[in-house]
């Protein structure tokens, strides 16, 4: 699919924004483990949220959708997988979240097969699948050493491991699965990226009474969990995503609209909410009340140096702003941008050059100069936030922009593309 799009004059109205993937994947995994029935509303509908249907469904729980809300029952753990095998398509985060649960089988000396979509076969699982082996599973590599498809056998018994901070769904991942296992366990963490999913994880726990605790001792986490816990079942409402919300932010304060977002709770534990106080910092008028917020353009916005550390989402977004700002935009410490569904600090350095932007790409980030853009075709490389990003970028260049591979929106965003235009942008598809 491609996107076509025109330089926008207009930008306004009002919208209620999709949910969070990662609460809602979370909350779908927590309901799988709980015995008895949980309800999801404002469920979020998308590819990585169905991957995750699929693989909560091959572990035993009875899922029924009605409207934007899910009940899910389930036995919880151990589970029985029939035909031992797992398919978790490109969803990074369901991969993970599964792979240490599959040390909770009733046949665990049977081996069970994970495959993906090509996308997440690309991604490196290597320091994550030594921590599991630490914790008692066994798994072999199937075609690439470090690399899905993987088999797994044996138990997820808790203990001591180590374990690479990079991406935090690892942590997160153990920190889900090792309340379960028969030990008490150790985590112990170098380099710890992406810091509010973690702590978004733990609100979860907390939600379910689980015992846990944290030390930061020479620049380690330390996370002891004590095993042999339960999980109960729950309702819980999603809140809206704040990573989709910055693409809409971005583009009202980039072409003089006012908009208001409902649907974003300030209280969440998404880390992505820093991007309205980057923006407030630079000068944007953006006003934010319990129930909605209301972003004003018009105002020039200064540039300034982002550590994004706990941020990656956000780079596509920012550089995009980088552009249209007064001065220079620097964003740094962020390598685990790298390491998403492409390395999106390469993607969005070549899309931005390609509209005629000046960039300088670094091993941990990138820098940003103003320019005035003008369209040109360009590459989406399979991403949802390099599509949408760029989006924004073609709304703001002179003449026509064209994506390709813009299909990549449907992974956390389907209803992209038609709230962007409800508010008045000039987009349409071609396939």
């Amino acid at each position: 699919m491609q996107l076509i799009i025109k330089k926008n004059s207009k930008f306004s109205g009002n919208i209620f924004l999709p949910t969070s993937k990662s609460e809602t994947i979370r909350g779908l995994f927590f309901s799988l483990l709980a015995k008895g029935k949980s309800k999801i509303h404002h469920f979020l509908e998308s590819d990585d949220t169905n991957d995750a249907i699929s693989v909560c469904r091959k572990l035993g729980a009875l899922l029924h959708k009605n409207n934007n809300k899910v009940m899910i029952e389930s036995e919880g753990a151990p589970f029985d997988i029939p035909n031992n095998h797992i398919y978790t398509g490109n969803s990074g985060i369901t991969t993970h979240f599964v792979l240490p649960l599959l040390g909770f089988r009733k046949n665990s000396t049977e081996v069970v097969t994970v495959e993906s979509g090509k996308q997440m076969q690309q991604r490196s699982i290597n320091s994550f699948v030594n921590a599991l082996k630490q914790l008692g599973l066994k798994i072999e590599y199937i075609l690439n050493d470090g690399f899905l498809p993987i088999r797994i056998s044996g138990d997820l018994m808790g203990g001591n491991a180590n374990l690479d901070g990079i991406t935090s769904q690892y942590l997160s991942a153990l920190l889900i699965a090792l309340p379960l296992a028969p030990r008490d366990s150790i985590l112990t963490v170098k380099n710890l990226h992406e810091r509010p999913y973690v702590n978004m994880t733990l609100r979860w726990l907390d939600e379910q009474n689980i015992s846990y605790s944290h030390q930061y001792i020479e620049q380690e986490d330390i996370y002891h969990i004590k095993g042999r816990s339960s999980f109960n079942n729950f309702q819980k409402k999603m809140s809206g995503d704040f990573s989709s919300a910055s693409y809409f932010i971005a583009a009202s304060l980039l072409l003089n609209g006012e908009i208001e977002l409902q649907g974003l709770d300030m209280k969440d534990a998404q880390g992505d909410k820093q991007f309205i106080s980057l923006m407030r910092n630079a000068g944007a008028d953006i006003e934010i009340s319990s129930s909605k917020v209301i972003v004003r353009g018009g105002r020039s916005l200064a540039g300034m140096d982002i550590d994004a550390k706990d941020i990656p989402d956000l780079v596509p977004t920012l550089a995009v702003i980088g552009t249209q700002m007064k001065s220079r935009l620097k964003i740094y410490n962020v390598p685990n941008a790298r390491l998403k569904e492409t390395d999106r600090i390469h993607s969005m350095a070549e899309g931005l050059r390609r509209l005629g932007a000046k960039i300088e790409e670094f091993e941990d980030g990138i820098t940003i100069y103003p320019t005035r853009l003008t369209g040109n075709k360009l590459e989406g490389f399979h991403d949802h936030r390099t599509v949408m990003a760029l989006c924004v970028a073609g709304m703001c260049a002179d003449g026509e922009t064209i994506i390709e591979n813009a299909e990549a929106i449907h992974k956390t965003f389907p209803d992209y593309v038609k709230l962007m235009q409800k508010l008045g942008a000039t987009i349409s598809t071609s396939e």
